[in-house]
């Protein structure tokens, strides 16, 4: 048996909305503070590091055994320094994304930066200025400032990096600062004495290829995001021919409505012998224009359906506290008449289950669920309904038949506008394909979550879970309660 899960899109806010724009030559503001907080992250991971380094410094005998130098202080006033801005970064950043403020998003990642540098030269002064290649790891704020920033905004990143190296350095072969390395067996000051020309070379090829890095990075960076400013506009422009085309069929579907109501409710006149006897041959030919009437008038309320359900200038009906029980029966008996006609059978095990939705969309999503039941189900066949309330208040209803299936590949298009497998055109020719793209659009305006189970040729089966209803979880802690006073009394 087959398993898919119908994915829910996140509920947007116009936060949200504005934030997933992208404007000027940085990054989103969305994506920015996202990326502030990975910073916090990844920064206590160095955290950690520091202070495994601190501690080794208090057994110097291995330190020295793998030819370290000890250094007890300065890594455990870094990971400090790193501790306490970490935690005020997350503060404010929490903060920040409440707000949704672009500009504070970036003047906190530009804090963290700066000070990030900062606190990078003081290490690579600590380790060693020349001895190690710890200098390149100021690449990485470089590469991160060419994703996030202008190419402008990460050059000043990268020349900062740069003269806080140069002055490091330069510090060190002036005598300013005492020069340091981790390495037990190394003098740092005799190679700034005894090649000084080596020392202005090593220090020019790192920022070469720092300078090239940044080139590149930005030039990339600044490349993918006037793609995604093209890809964004183009999206734009979809959006809004797909919201014209909704109206268009909105308008259409209406006006042939009442045509098709009347064409239908004349040839049903016809055929109760209102206008006279009709010979055999009339007869069925009314019968088939019935039919094909009954089965486009369907096909248009489809599409009315889905064109309100899925268009933004609809107005979201006011959800309230739903009792799924009485509405899945009433459900029950819209189908029943087809499930006669086709020699199936229902059966209805539903218990009172409350929960916070619009009572005509859930006797949508029910009423396409099981006519699909029926029409998808063998002659002879069983359709089961049932419908609990779990223990933490979630409502659980299941449609289960035991019809054609559905195979495993085709399972993620079910839900599909106009979609049908191959097995569901041969069992059944009449099926517009909109039925299951009806109960997308309401399990995500309800937050339904909707999971097939299906088999080819053995049935499907539907669970729906409904988001609890806070009056239903109320009642069931006070009962819970009372059985326990009960108890103890």
């Amino acid at each position: 048996m087959s398993t898919y899960e119908l994915p829910l899109l996140p509920a947007e806010s116009g936060t949200a909305r504005s934030a997933s724009r992208v404007q000027g030559d940085s990054l989103p503001e969305g994506i920015l503070a996202k990326n502030a907080m990975w910073f916090c992250r990844l920064r206590w991971a160095i955290i950690g590091i520091l202070a495994v380094f601190g501690v080794a410094a208090f057994f110097p005998g291995v330190v020295h055994r793998v030819g370290f130098r000890p250094h007890p202080y300065w890594p455990f006033v870094i990971a400090g320094i790193l501790v306490v801005s970490n935690l005020l970064y997350l503060t404010q950043q929490r903060r920040l994304t409440k707000l949704g403020s672009r500009s504070s998003a970036e003047l906190n990642l530009w804090c963290q930066i700066i000070l990030d540098l900062l606190l990078l030269t003081v290490v690579v002064h600590y380790v060693g200025s020349l001895e190690t290649f710890l200098p390149f790891t100021y690449l990485f704020h470089i590469v991160l400032a060419c994703i996030f920033f202008s190419r402008r905004k990460s050059l000043v990143v990268t020349i900062v990096a740069s003269a806080l190296y140069i002055g490091c350095v330069w510090s060190e072969s002036a005598g300013i600062i005492s020069p340091s390395s981790i390495w037990a067996d190394l003098a740092p000051q005799k190679h700034f004495e005894s090649a000084p020309w080596q020392t202005g070379t090593n220090v020019f090829s790192a920022l070469a290829i720092w300078i090239v890095v940044w080139y590149l990075a930005s030039h990339l960076s600044t490349a993918v995001r006037d793609m995604d400013r093209r890809l964004a506009e183009t999206n734009r422009r979809l959006v809004l021919a797909h919201q014209e085309k909704a109206r268009h069929m909105l308008r259409t579907t209406h006006e042939l409505k009442a045509p098709f109501a009347a064409i239908h409710a004349n040839v049903q006149l016809l055929l109760k012998g209102y206008c006279g006897d009709l010979s055999p041959q009339v007869r069925e030919v009314a019968e088939r224009i019935s039919a094909r009437c009954r089965r486009l008038a369907m096909e248009i309320q489809e599409m009315l359906q889905l064109t309100n359900l899925s268009s933004p200038e609809t107005v979201p009906a006011a959800a309230g506290v739903l009792d799924l029980a009485p509405v899945i029966r009433w459900c029950v008996s819209q189908v029943l008449p087809l499930a006669k006609e086709r020699g199936v059978a229902v059966e209805c095990d539903v218990q009172p289950a409350l929960t916070i939705a619009v009572e005509d969309h859930i006797k949508m999503l029910f009423g396409n669920l099981l006519s699909n039941a029926v029409m998808y189900s063998h002659a002879n066949g069983k359709v089961v309904v049932r419908c609990r309330s779990g223990a933490d208040g979630e409502c659980v209803a299941t449609i289960e038949d035991h019809g054609i299936g559905i195979p495993a590949s085709k399972l993620p298009r079910v839900f599909d506008e106009y979609y049908r497998t191959e097995e569901a055109v041969h069992h059944n020719k009449e099926s517009s394909g909109l039925g299951l793209a009806i109960v997308r659009q309401i399990a995500e305006k309800q937050r339904v979550r909707v999971t097939v189970f299906s088999a080819l040729d053995a049935g499907t089966t539907f669970t729906l879970r409904f988001p609890p209803c806070p009056e239903a979880a109320a009642k069931k802690g006070r009962e819970v309660s009372d059985g326990v006073l009960a108890n103890d009394g």
